[in-house]
């Protein structure tokens, strides 16, 4: 049985954070309804030509109803709040103060249900002297202090790839929120407000780091941190066909099989190195995976257990056979036709056969079909459609 079956969860959110925590929803079993303006304008680079239907899209909304609503008509108003009684969940992506005046606010929807626990993703939270300021991912990072630190040293900071804020600061301090709210529910049977910010979310990522510059009141050099550059034992290193392996040998027995195995048992002891006797021994090691492709490399590691790996391009890592193995990759029904291949589910259940997520919507697909399960007519849901409160056809 899916774990979140029998949870119905309301999705106000745009852009990334909202829509991927309750993916991670959807995916296992709870009946996400995401609520989306009749005619939506372009909101983001992701958007395809057809309003919901770009990769993004379709991978965020897969498993998801759609219903196209109004919020600033009265009607579409009341129709939210009729949806919010039935609700165990809602995720908004408002700037603090836009869903108080769109009336679908935590005061306003836990009066018809006291039950509910409404999750509010922001950039900087519901309170504090910025919480009207506008910002993306890098903004967050950057107050949050991860984007200064990224990159080598005597270099200017480096963005990553992946969406910190968003992902991490946002989406799963969002869904591991909720599910402990939903657990205290079970025993005291109130809802609660919870006030994500996605630069309090990222912040917390820094765990070790932050740990010791509040201990020892110094801020981390990018570049010069254990795991940044500091050791020669943990970071990349360029083969002979400009391909890399990463290397993360910290442990001294994995440290010491790697050198034997490269000959080079002078560096023996020299995996914590700082300073010029590091870059001698980044130096050498430079020198000796610099003669080996990098799949050579692997092969040639494949029978030693010291912690190296190719650093594989993005389509290279989803064809891995781990990924392959591990289901990270799957077919899923597209709204187009056919069948398209998407992202797997991370979360294992071990001893359970994992669950194919149900195809994404087209937007408003599922407008009759959830306004006539709470009540609503044929008649009323046209009279909907004519006022725009709802898609047109």
């Amino acid at each position: 049985m899916s774990m979140l079956a029998g949870i119905r969860a309301l999705d106000l959110s745009l852009q990334l954070p909202g829509p991927f925590c309750t993916l991670m929803m959807a995916d296992h079993g709870a009946d996400v309804i995401k609520v989306d303006e009749p005619n939506p304008r372009i909101r983001n680079p992701f958007a395809g030509e057809e309003p919901g239907l770009s990769p993004a899209d379709r991978y965020l909304n897969r498993g998801k109803r759609s219903l196209t609503l109004n919020l600033k008509s009265e009607e579409g108003r009341e129709i939210f709040r009729k949806l919010a009684a039935g609700a165990d969940v809602l995720v908004e992506g408002f700037r603090p103060g836009v869903a108080e005046r769109l009336g679908v606010d935590y005061a306003t929807l836990s009066a018809v249900n006291p039950g509910l626990v409404y999750c509010s993703i922001s950039g900087y939270g519901q309170t504090g002297p910025m919480r009207s300021v506008a910002g993306h991912d890098i903004n967050y990072i950057s107050y949050a202090g991860i984007l200064g630190i990224c990159g080598g040293k005597d270099s200017p900071p480096v963005l990553p790839p992946v969406q910190i804020g968003d992902l991490f600061g946002g989406a799963l301090m969002a869904l591991s929120g909720i599910l402990m709210a939903l657990h205290a529910r079970r025993t005291s049977g109130k809802g609660r407000w919870l006030d994500l910010s996605m630069t309090d979310g990222a912040m917390a990522m820094l765990s070790i780091h932050a740990a010791a510059c509040l201990a020892e009141g110094d801020s981390p050099e990018r570049g010069t941190m254990p795991l940044t550059g500091k050791f020669p034992c943990y970071g990349s290193y360029r083969c002979a066909d400009g391909q890399y392996v990463s290397v993360g040998p910290l442990e001294a027995w994995f440290w010491e099989k790697m050198v034997k195995a490269l000959g080079r048992e002078d560096l023996l002891g020299l995996q914590y190195a700082e300073g010029e006797e590091a870059e001698r021994v980044r130096t050498g090691l430079s020198k000796v995976f610099a003669a080996k492709r990098r799949d050579e490399w692997v092969d040639f590691f494949r029978e030693h257990d010291v912690c190296l790996s190719p650093v594989l391009s993005l389509s290279e890592a989803l064809a891995h056979p781990n990924a392959s193995a591990r289901r990270m990759v799957i077919d899923v029904e597209s709204p187009l036709g056919g069948k398209e291949r998407q992202l797997g589910l991370p979360i294992k259940v071990a001893g359970e056969e994992e669950a194919i997520p149900r195809r994404p919507p087209r937007l408003g697909e599922h407008d009759e079909e959830i306004l006539s399960g709470i009540g609503y007519a044929a008649t009323q849901i046209e009279g909907f459609r004519s006022k725009g409160v709802i898609r047109g056809r």
